[in-house]
């Protein structure tokens, strides 16, 4: 549901363990990377400020069929199953240039109240999911996890930090990675600022039901 997958992880080389590495500024949005210890994928990571409260991203995060709208290269978003009413199971499907192989991925997803309404987090993971059909000619990622984390900065808006590991599986060429792995996090904050100005004022409902203490961050 809510991972901006990018393709991009694979076969980067990265700075030392425990250290971004700036590798795009654009816009207000800084994309980095860094080594993950035991991992041979490095991180990614992409920081901007967008018009719009942490419920107002939430929002637009929660609302998975239209993740479309605004997610680089997605192509179909659905929920596959609820576990509970902040925890979920979604499917994405990514699109790559012919003659690659789409991508797709199913993910559990977590929403953490942290100090509502001015600091909430989404987490994301993949996971196996034999029972949701892979199109044909998809490739599944074997391995995908990450995080969004929304702070309220000033005047209705919030910083996003969006993290993301992801194994695409598979094999990718080398010019594939080098223009995905800092255009697909900048895309995906880029796309989130979009959508936020074009749906401002649609989620004032939903929005009115989340929680207002950190204690209902489970329920």
């Amino acid at each position: 549901m809510l991972t901006a997958i990018s393709l991009a992880s694979a076969c980067l080389p990265a700075a030392g363990a425990d250290e971004w590495e700036v590798i795009l500024e654009r816009d207000g949005i800084v994309v980095s990377r860094r080594s993950v210890e035991g991992q041979g994928l490095p991180q990614l990571r992409a920081v901007g400020e967008v018009p719009g409260t942490p419920f107002e991203v939430l929002a637009v995060l929660l609302d998975v069929p239209e993740h479309v709208a605004w997610r680089p290269d997605c192509v179909e978003s659905r929920i596959v199953r609820r576990i509970s009413h902040w925890r979920s199971r979604t499917y994405t499907r990514i699109r790559t240039p012919w003659p690659l192989a789409d991508r797709d991925v199913v993910v559990e997803n977590e929403v953490l109240f942290i100090d509502p309404p001015s600091e909430v987090k989404v987490t994301f993971q993949a996971v196996a999911a034999p029972e949701v059909e892979r199109g044909r000619h998809v490739i599944r990622m074997p391995s995908v996890t990450g995080s969004y984390s929304i702070e309220a900065t000033q005047d209705g808006r919030s910083r996003v930090h969006y993290e993301l590991e992801a194994d695409p599986g598979g094999s990718l060429p080398d010019w594939f990675v080098a223009i995905q792995s800092a255009r697909n996090p900048l895309r995906t904050l880029a796309g989130l600022r979009q959508q936020l100005e074009k749906t401002r004022g649609r989620y004032d409902e939903n929005i009115a039901e989340f929680p207002q203490g950190a204690d209902s961050s489970r329920k």
